[in-house]
């Protein structure tokens, strides 16, 4: 009997060991998500699913503020970020950071207003909300006018500061369109609400992904293979199982739909997956015009090639491993 004590503790002092052994083995990062939305689902399933300890990474999730992000990373207290958006403006502007992959090419925000605006040319004279001055909102609705050939002078615009401020603004009367994203967009049709227009039939744009310092690519190019591989599983995970992907947003708190999460999920799901790309790469027509804008903010505006600030080679060769 002692002696199979003995043994028994022996197994068990073993077992630890290995999996001591195991963990210390794994590639401990840091990536910093800056919100609980769709675009950063995929790196909390791929944690969920395992695929991060399948690549041999240890994955810290953290939240960031997104206008901290490249500070973050440059000083080295995360790995990687995903606001793409902020690193490519603070790239155009010097900073030693890249984008590695590409969540979605289709923004997720669209233009909601009362519903005796029934077309785009009836903005003429009205109040339009959006987040803040030089932010993908502002961006977006322009383009929208600047389609539509509605000059603007004709139109007022209001700087809210997004989110449920907004929403909170366009019920109010403040102001009689605003751009929402998802689960607000579905609240305010709900509500009798109409949706004017979708921002992604005006403008394409990285939202989500990955973004890195050129440091860690060239000093940790094996860690940075291994998370773009692990991410661009779960992203394809989503994208094929639909059964999966509603479980997650109705059982998990990943992503924040509010109080009524079964009621908004499968909506979610369809504008989240319908997003998301496959091989998280974006061609070069919309790696320059990316760059166009951001320097267009700085005087004289800056010329930048897409190499120095868009690096999808990792994406690219995890995708085609995955095929």
């Amino acid at each position: 009997m002692r002696a199979l004590l003995i043994l028994c503790n022996l197994a068990l002092l073993c077992g630890s060991a290995w999996a001591a052994e195991k963990s210390a083995k794994l590639l401990p990062v840091r990536i910093a998500v800056v919100s609980r939305g769709t675009l950063d689902l995929p790196f909390w399933v791929a944690r969920e699913r395992g695929f991060f300890r399948d690549e041999g990474v240890d994955a810290e999730i953290i939240l960031f503020k997104a206008s901290l992000t490249v500070q973050g990373m440059l000083g080295g207290s995360i790995d990687f970020g995903t606001a793409t958006g902020t690193v490519v403006s603070a790239a155009v502007s010097g900073a030693d950071v890249r984008v590695i992959l590409a969540m979605s090419e289709r923004p997720s925000f669209d233009l909601i207003g009362h519903a005796s605006i029934t077309n785009i040319q009836q903005l003429r004279g009205k109040k339009i909300g959006y987040g803040g001055v030089g932010g993908l909102p502002e961006i977006i609705i322009r383009q929208i006018l600047t389609a539509n050939q509605i000059p603007i002078d004709q139109v007022t615009f209001l700087s809210l500061g997004g989110g449920d401020v907004s929403f909170i603004s366009l019920r109010a009367g403040v102001i009689d369109v605003v751009m929402l994203q998802f689960p607000n967009t579905f609240l305010a049709q709900d509500e009798g609400f109409r949706k004017i227009a979708a921002g992604a039939d005006y403008y394409r744009a990285v939202q989500g992904g990955l973004t890195a310092t050129k440091a860690v690519l060239t000093e940790k190019p094996e860690a940075v293979a291994k998370v773009v591989r692990a991410t661009l599983r779960a992203v394809r995970l989503l994208k094929s199982d639909r059964k999966y992907g509603l479980e997650v947003l109705t059982k998990k708190n990943y992503v924040d739909l509010g109080k009524e999460r079964e009621r908004f999920a499968e909506r979610a799901y369809e504008a989240a997956t319908q997003g998301y790309l496959a091989n998280g790469v974006v061609d070069e027509k919309l790696q320059r015009e990316m760059i166009q804008l951001a320097a267009q903010r700085l005087k004289p505006p800056p010329q930048v090639a897409p190499e120095r600030i868009f690096d999808f080679s990792f994406a690219r060769k995890a995708a085609e491993g995955l095929r």
